[in-house]
């Protein structure tokens, strides 16, 4: 432990500009000797997967020399030594080999960034599938297959909507500057560690370090600029089937979450702990995006979600679900659910009305259910809500009803359910 201490501090005197009263950004691997849970758990984690180098521990994607076929263009994915290579049409369509810079996620698609030139980095429309074989995985696919994609399309892959600096570096990596120079119409983005660090949802870490090493940490100053706060504890009171909340509500973690995990507008480079609506414009429930009661139907990325349920008006966090520094649920199944609600009453076919054990029984399939993304990942609506087979017969919005009934019709649902006296 004493060496990693001397190694992190031996790390902070290097960085520039990290004087007591502007705090620089000094990397995650500063935090492991006094953190090594945190760090280990987030070392598993998407959030540290995010985008990494291009390297034999990154790339998922199978570049044995293969060849394959989209939109009538060639492509050859091949590995040229230590590089990971694609010879495909390129801009204007000239065909030309390029350089893998990046990988971008990794599970269940991993996408790639090429560097052509001026800075730009852009997201190949080819991607890899890194599910099983057995589940349909493995394999090359493109993005956008059912559209006629050619050089002139916007989603080409060289067009300006798969630029990853403009689009998506923001929230795959840590210490963001886009650093776009409108004169020369060429970027200089930088970013103080690939992926999701620890830096990008505390801050930057100097002046903690700093304070560490003094042995000056308290309750007045850690060195961050947003100071933690202890937020709601959760708890059963007699006879109840709900959980109550105790102490002060903390809804910093919209601040901290939300800019990358939903739809919005950036107002300028991204600074850790700054609040969600002085740094960004959330998308609203606008057609296309939303379905008209609310349900997700575009990419929205989960807070527009969140923001609507009533567990966010309770005062339910990010943090009340998910581990903070591994991105998992706390519990698998309704055991993450029980933590709130009791199960001898939710959990049971009573309410329920499934049979114990079965995909209908588990709460996330009623009241979150799930939409496929990307044609390969399945993500879950967090307006947490309760299935409406008669907003369905009015709207033509879905229901998890017949999300699952395929077979069967709106009416049928909302007969079931007035069966079991629901209305």
């Amino acid at each position: 432990a004493g060496l990693l201490l001397s190694l992190a501090f031996a790390t902070l005197s290097v960085v520039p500009g990290a004087a007591a009263e502007e705090a620089a950004f000094v990397g995650s691997e500063s935090c492991a000797a006094c953190h090594p849970a945190e760090q280990a758990a987030w070392l598993e984690s998407d959030h540290r997967q995010a985008m990494l180098p291009a390297g034999a521990g990154s790339v998922r994607g199978n570049f044995d020399d293969v060849r394959v076929t989209f939109h009538g263009v060639e492509s050859r994915l091949f590995r040229d030594g230590e590089r990971y290579r694609v010879t495909t049409a390129g801009p204007g369509g000239e065909r030309a080999t390029f350089d893998i810079a990046y990988t971008f996620g990794h599970y269940p698609v991993q996408q790639y960034l090429v560097d052509i030139g001026n800075g730009y980095l852009q997201a190949l429309n080819l991607a890899w599938d890194s599910r099983a074989g057995e589940a349909g995985g493995q394999r090359w696919y493109h993005l956008r297959a059912d559209e006629k994609i050619d050089a002139n399309h916007p989603f080409f892959w060289t067009r300006h909507f798969q630029n990853a600096n403009s689009r998506c570096i923001e929230c795959h990596s840590t210490g963001f500057a886009k650093n776009f120079d409108p004169e020369s119409a060429a970027y200089s983005t930088a970013w103080a560690e690939p992926g999701v660090g620890c830096e990008a949802c505390h801050g930057p870490a100097s002046r903690h370090l700093q304070l560490a090493a003094a042995n000056r940490l308290d309750g007045a100053d850690s060195g961050f600029e947003r100071k933690p706060a202890a937020g709601l504890t959760w708890s059963f009171r007699d006879g109840e089937a709900i959980a109550s909340p105790s102490g002060t509500r903390d809804d910093s973690w919209v601040d901290t979450c939300g800019g990358c995990h939903s739809r919005r507008g950036s107002l300028g480079d991204p600074k850790p702990g700054a609040g969600y609506h002085q740094q960004y414009r959330l998308a609203l429930l606008e057609r296309g995006l939303y379905f008209a009661d609310g349900q997700i139907d575009d990419e929205v990325f989960v807070a527009g979600s969140f923001l609507q349920s009533r567990m966010h008006a309770r005062g339910v966090t990010c943090g009340n679900c998910h581990d903070p520094h591994s991105g998992k649920p706390f519990a698998q199944g309704n055991a993450l659910c029980a933590q709130c609600h009791q199960p001898a009453v939710y959990d049971s076919e009573k309410h329920h009305r499934h049979p114990s054990g079965s995909g209908g029984a588990q709460c996330v399939n009623c009241h979150m259910p799930a939409r496929l993304y990307m044609q390969v990942d399945w993500r879950r609506d967090h307006r947490i809500s309760r299935p409406d087979p008669w907003l369905s017969q009015r709207l033509g919005v879905p229901n998890a009803c017949t999300g699952c009934h395929r077979e069967r019709d709106d009416a049928w649902a909302a007969a079931a359910m007035r069966g079991w006296g629901i209305e």
